[in-house]
């Protein structure tokens, strides 16, 4: 991997080094986790970190699987790695599979003189276990498959328009990416990931036996990315096509595919009444190349690009909800420290009706804060009555 693909996590990495915490670098399978461990491994090295002070172990190999099967032999495995007398620097790919790894994160960081991080790819710190047992030790990293701008620099890429067309077809997983000269391998190799995360990470670390279900449910959910939705409107629909559920079912499975970083769950608000709504809430799913797979019968693009935007918020650091204001929608609220946006996604405005439908939600809101229309239409100068007209490529591609 080109370094500086991943320069915004190794930058998070570096400024929490030797902070008195754990930090848990979270994110989907397959998404780069190892690959930032191996660019921090090296920064430590170039910073003058003896290669006998880094203790990287790798929990998910078949070495770790035969000789580790509990927090102890965990805690053992680490301590008899590490250089005495000096602080040592641990980095632990996916601790999740060692039974009451929590534990031996706690003894580690009580007893060892180490600088802490670990990754996990099942949501491992959302877990009461891992709130309740390392309370304020802690902090989390989200990392995602590749930006759009991660992407151009990750192929060393220069043409925009090539590369997005490239980047909705198939994503930003990095392992995918490097395969831009085979498109055939590319979408096997997307499949494959899938698959995986779908067997592994939700049916096997779950114990699902409807995988029928389970299987009718994800594409479901990633062809309606953006629809409004509800346990029991999917229910309803999955029962009418022959597929028996109930909504308990369908919240239970949509649950587990949030903590595999498979699906991004995004609540509506309530601008008018600043009031968070518990029903008819959205879907997001964690790579646009998931999205071309699975869902990409019914319009696609659109989709893709909300898609898109969505990811790209989360990136930046945005709290985000869908607007409700009045009987019209707002596709995003984005709120960070405080300040707020409000972002409408369309495909173009150069027509018309679509222009008047997408700007009444933003100019019914009566507040002072940013609104901002994104589309593949080119920028221009000027705006629509003070909201702002953003090209979604170029967006993407802002610092």
């Amino acid at each position: 991997m080109i370094p500086r693909a991943r320069d915004g996590y190794l930058n998070k990495l570096i400024e929490a080094m030797d902070a008195p915490v754990i930090k848990v670098i979270s994110g989907v399978r397959r998404c780069g986790k190892s690959t930032l461990f191996d660019i921090f491994e090296a920064y430590l090295v170039s910073v003058g970190i003896e290669k006998e002070r880094i203790v990287r172990i790798d929990m998910d190999t078949k070495e770790m699987k035969e000789r580790v099967s509990n927090w102890s032999e965990m805690y053992d495995a680490v301590e008899k790695r590490m250089k005495k007398g000096v602080r040592n620097y641990v980095l632990l790919d996916e601790v999740q599979n060692i039974a009451d790894w929590e534990s031996a994160l706690i003894s580690m960081y009580t007893d060892l003189d180490a600088d802490l991080y670990v990754t996990g790819s099942n949501a491992v710190m959302l877990s009461p276990n891992l709130g309740t047992k390392l309370v304020g030790r802690f902090i989390e990293i989200r990392m995602l498959p590749l930006s759009f701008k991660e992407y151009m620099d990750f192929t060393d890429s220069r043409d925009k328009e090539r590369s997005f067309a490239e980047y909705m077809r198939i994503g930003g997983f990095p392992s995918v990416a490097l395969l831009s000269d085979r498109p055939a391998l590319q979408r096997d190799m997307l499949s494959g990931i899938y698959s995986t995360v779908l067997y592994l990470d939700i049916v096997e670390k779950n114990g699902i036996r409807d995988i029928a279900l389970l299987k009718s449910l994800t594409e479901f959910m990633i062809e309606n990315v953006g629809n409004t939705v509800s346990a029991k409107s999917i229910s309803d629909y999955l029962n009418s096509s022959g597929r028996k559920s109930n909504h308990n079912t369908i919240e239970d499975y949509l649950l587990i595919m949030e903590r595999a970083f498979l699906l991004y769950r995004v609540r509506r608000y309530d601008i008018t009444g600043k009031l968070r709504l518990k029903t008819l809430g959205k879907y997001y799913v964690v790579d646009p190349g998931l999205r071309n797979l699975i869902g990409g019968r019914q319009d696609g693009s659109g989709r893709i690009l909300e898609n898109m935007v969505y990811l790209e918020l989360l990136r930046r650091g945005y709290d985000i909800s869908i607007g409700k204001i009045g009987a019209y929608e707002v596709d995003f609220i984005a709120d960070r420290h405080g300040d707020r946006m409000y972002v409408q996604v369309a495909m173009t405005m150069s027509d018309k009706a679509v222009a008047e439908r997408e700007l009444r939600p933003l100019m019914n809101i009566e507040d002072n804060h940013p609104k901002m229309i994104i589309s593949m239409d080119p920028e221009m100068p000027g705006d629509y009555s003070g909201i702002k007209s953003r090209n979604l490529v170029e967006w993407l591609l802002e610092e």
